[in-house]
């Protein structure tokens, strides 16, 4: 069995589309949906850039679904891999949660490519008048249990500042008001030696209480819109709660909840690794962050990245000569 990643905010680049689209007809037709239900041709700012607008939250979010998307379609559709028999989780990092939802069914193209619009724009227009004065700032070479007690006073008012994303045993980010942020990554410094502290681009305080205000406006679209939850055909491994959920009526809380929540990135892989029946993980364009970080905890996890046309086949031609491949565990033993 497989388990598939879906990235996150932060893997887009210029012409990350060219080879997926123009690779099948197929790929056309997924696009469309795509860009029919949000009125608004991403795809060329995909291919043409510049490299600042794709990386505007509301640009970069569809941006990446989009990719992914289309990766997706080729995998399943053209190369004919069934992800329903052969796929026992899904799991996406913060916006890759929703592409899980819709690889996973839960989603149509057409509600999910509405719904990751939405929540780009929600996002990017939550503090577009106060961007300065949050943060986010990744910390390389500690774990969320060392950076936990330094936190303790930086829970309320305008001094929060919390871990936004648990990725890793190495790495997790800090979310919040800017000078409870850099506050925060003094004390770590001056603590522990050897880390590296790198500020995100990004337009708020993501995955941080103070993102109250935009899940107020995203509980409003759900509301409104006309977006239908479908059944679930592979369960998906909740950023929220690190746990795989399989129930339609959960996905709108979680989706809610997500927003102000850690992303337990690292208690999510933990699950995938401790599986018996897992034997490989799979990660969807764009990029490799995902299997990257994954390796770096459990260096003897059988990953593979979907990143080109060469790589789906790479995947195929191994699933077919190792068909009954197991791996009991991936820690060492």
């Amino acid at each position: 069995m497989i388990v598939l990643l879906f990235p996150g905010q932060g893997t887009q680049k210029v012409g990350m589309l060219y080879s997926f689209l123009n690779a099948f007809k197929s790929n056309q037709y997924v696009l469309d949906e795509i860009e029919d239900a949000v009125s608004f041709k991403i795809s060329k700012i995909i291919e043409d850039g510049p490299i600042e607008e794709l990386t505007k939250t509301n640009n970069a979010q569809l941006a990446i679904f989009t990719t992914s998307a289309l990766c997706l379609n080729i995998f399943t559709k053209e190369y004919g891999y069934d992800i329903y028999d052969n796929c026992k989780f899904l799991a996406g990092h913060s916006l890759g949660e929703y592409t899980a939802l819709y690889a996973s069914g839960a989603l149509s193209s057409r509600d999910a490519s509405k719904l990751v619009y939405a929540r780009g724009n929600i996002m990017a227009n939550a503090f577009s008048s106060s961007a300065e004065q949050f943060s986010m700032v990744a910390i390389l070479g500690l774990s969320s249990e060392d950076v936990e007690p330094i936190l303790h006073d930086f829970k309320h008012g305008t001094n929060v500042c919390v871990i936004g994303n648990d990725n890793s045993s190495t790495q997790v980010v800090l979310s919040g008001y800017k000078h409870s942020v850099s506050k925060v990554v003094t004390l770590l410094q001056n603590k522990y030696n050897n880390i590296r502290a790198i500020p995100l681009n990004t337009s708020g305080p993501f995955h941080s209480p103070i993102m109250t205000p935009a899940i107020i406006e995203l509980e409003k679209f759900l509301c409104e819109s006309d977006i239908q939850f479908n059944q679930f055909k592979i369960p998906v491994i909740s950023n929220v709660y690190a746990f795989p959920f399989d129930n339609t009526d959960q996905i709108q809380s979680e989706l809610i909840r997500q927003m102000i929540s850690t992303v337990r990135w690292k208690e999510s892989m933990e699950i995938i690794v401790n599986d018996n029946e897992i034997d490989t993980v799979v990660e969807v364009a764009p990029g490799k962050v995902l299997t990257s970080m994954l390796k770096r905890d459990y260096p003897n996890t059988n990953v593979f990245t979907l990143d080109t046309l060469d790589s789906i086949e790479k995947f195929m031609k191994y699933n077919q000569t190792n068909p009954t491949k197991t791996f009991r565990k991936f820690r060492d033993i």
